[in-house]
């Protein structure tokens, strides 16, 4: 339920030179990171329009003022058909068949996606799966426990709208694909007090967490994203093109994804309030457990995604992008 589509990016558009940069408005608190990582992934997909282009695609170094990247496409040869793997990718968050994939489609996958300036992608069965659902679990209970993450969630929620319609903006209800005993708890969460959740409330947010648990446990495994341990802004920019090359190789191969960013989102928040984030010490404790749960993953390096997938029918409903001129902006500085 933390992956609600901020679809945070603005692009400014000088002839042939194109800058990309977070939308203040659409950016959430603790989300700065998430932000930038889907400004990555908006630009792979240029990366991959420009491509089947047979454009050349040159990128500025600095990037313009308030830019996190800006780029020139010049030389374009042909206009092809869109991409498919780009139509068809899409958040999925219905229960998964469990089914293991096969050795070739997991060699397939880890040699699509190679690292790319010290982020990497590693891919991980169903073994993994199980190890790591108590943790998902009780990341999903304590995220919900927190009023201002429950609240960020909530208001991304389209309550006024049918089930099956779609949105450009939010999420509708039937795209969350719950079950009538999470949408009892869902309601539940909407109408808790801002501060501590009463009982109801913490019940709701336990449900939620048990829903997290089935989730991860029906996947054929999880894709997880790392990045050096830096404060260079570009670095989640690398995370989303990585992450948006290893969903789209899935949706190469028929898998479906959904990403899961309750540890990532809590971690943020530890890091923002220290000692003053509710049940700290246990939010500590978990980020803890979650890095060591991946000891393959180099030291000196943080986990920015996690992406479970696996087979699963069509999503109920469809959130749709925004229309280009919704995320263009006025003409960048020199």
């Amino acid at each position: 339920m933390t992956d609600a589509p901020l679809q945070p990016w603005r692009f400014q558009v000088d002839g042939d030179t194109i800058s990309m940069l977070v939308d203040a408005e659409r950016e959430r608190a603790y989300l700065g990171q998430m932000a930038r990582v889907a400004v990555g992934a908006a630009l792979e997909c240029a990366l991959v329009r420009a491509g089947r282009m047979g454009a050349t695609v040159r990128f500025e170094s600095p990037p313009r003022s308030g830019a996190l990247v800006t780029f020139t496409v010049s030389d374009v040869k042909r206009t092809p058909e869109p991409d498919k793997a780009l139509m068809r990718r899409a958040t999925n968050r219905r229960l998964y068949d469990g089914r293991a994939i096969d050795d070739a489609t997991y060699g397939w996958l880890v040699e699509a996606t190679p690292a790319l300036d010290g982020v990497r992608a590693h891919w991980f069965g169903r073994e993994r799966v199980r190890a790591m659902a108590p943790f998902l679990e009780e990341a999903e209970t304590l995220y919900y426990g927190h009023a201002r993450l429950r609240e960020l969630t909530l208001q991304s929620i389209r309550f006024d709208v049918r089930d099956r319609e779609e949105v450009t903006h939010g999420l509708s209800v039937g795209s969350l694909e719950l079950s009538a005993a999470e949408r009892v708890a869902m309601d539940a969460l909407r109408h808790a007090p801002d501060g501590a959740l009463a009982v109801t409330g913490t019940a709701a947010a336990q449900r939620m967490g048990a829903r997290a648990r089935r989730l991860v446990e029906s996947a054929s495994g999880v894709c997880v994203i790392t990045r050096p341990d830096s404060a260079d802004p570009s670095a989640d920019v690398t995370v989303g093109r990585c992450m948006q090359r290893a969903w789209l190789a899935l949706t190469r191969k028929g898998l479906v994804a959904h990403p899961m960013s309750a540890v990532q989102v809590l971690e943020a928040a530890l890091a923002a309030e220290g000692t003053g984030l509710p049940e700290h010490d246990r939010v500590n404790a978990l980020v803890t457990k979650f890095r060591a749960a991946f000891p393959s993953v180099e030291k000196g390096s943080s986990i920015a995604v996690l992406l479970r997938y696996g087979y699963a029918p069509a999503p109920t409903a469809h959130v749709r992008r925004l229309a280009l001129e919704e995320s263009l902006a006025g003409k960048p500085a020199p």
